[in-house]
């Protein structure tokens, strides 16, 4: 496959879950518009593949697959595939995820624990195993895991999510430890609110967004009054992927408009 080989991230190859919407479509749009070659894994084929034609007719290096997180056999097949398709992997982005909301402990059920375990934590648990002896193979490289303030100060009616994120940021600072040897960064990206169909009640667009932000949902005079971009994000995931946070590792990168400051 052709592509654009200028950019920041030339040579690189990067396989990010989640990628056809909300942070990771726009970790895909910014990283491959900066030379990196990327394969995205994710649930929304339809969304994926449109994807997979915008950027490969503006001459940049994506495939999409179409694949359940949660499944081992398919992250293995996935993963194995990036390698196959750029010859090499050099980081890892963890995008998947789901929200779930407006319950206490004692009124989930099973299925609704498990799903969001095995969404939020395990599978990046998964892709990880998948990833690393690739990486390692490179020479190095960058992991960068989505946590979320959650991790940190959460509220009322999100149990399973909260503990996903906070078990995320505990994996990603354990990782960096175990793998430092390998010249292989791990690091956090502690998201606030976000204009995500996640945050966005499964709506989109700025109607979605102006409603929001109108509600106050997580707002104060204190912080910035309004919601992430995605593309924010992905350039915040971008630098610690990047060589300049060569020494950055370990750490919970804390993106969130001030939240955590008003909060903490």
């Amino acid at each position: 496959m052709s592509g654009a080989l200028a950019g920041k991230f030339a040579g690189k190859s990067i396989f990010i879950t989640g990628a056809a919407t909300g942070i990771g479509c726009a970790s895909a749009e910014y990283l491959a518009g900066e030379g990196a070659s990327v394969f995205g894994f994710g649930m929304d084929g339809a969304e994926g593949r449109a994807l997979e034609s915008q950027l490969s007719a503006a001459g940049h290096r994506f495939v999409f697959r179409e694949g359940d997180v949660t499944e081992d056999a398919a992250v293995r097949a996935a993963v194995a595939a990036a390698v196959a398709a750029f010859g090499r992997l050099d980081a890892v982005v963890n995008c998947a995820g789901i929200y779930a909301t407006g319950k206490r402990l004692e009124d989930l059920s099973d299925a609704e624990w498990d799903k969001t375990i095995a969404v939020n934590l395990t599978a990046v648990f998964r892709t990880c195993r998948a990833a690393l002896p690739h990486i390692r193979a490179s020479g190095g490289g960058s992991v960068v895991n989505l946590a979320s303030v959650h991790a940190l100060a959460t509220v009322p009616g999100v149990p399973a999510y909260a503990a996903t994120k906070a078990a995320v940021l505990g994996l990603s600072r354990q990782m960096a430890l175990d793998y430092a040897v390998d010249r292989i960064r791990v690091n956090a990206v502690i998201v606030g609110s976000v204009a995500t169909r996640m945050t966005l009640g499964g709506a989109d667009g700025p109607e979605a967004r102006a409603k929001v932000e109108a509600a106050g949902l997580y707002f104060d005079e204190c912080r910035v009054p309004r919601v992430a971009d995605p593309a924010e994000l992905a350039k915040a995931i971008g630098f610690l992927i990047s060589d300049d946070a060569s020494f950055v590792t370990g750490s919970g990168f804390v993106v969130d408009g001030g939240l955590t400051a008003l909060l903490l």
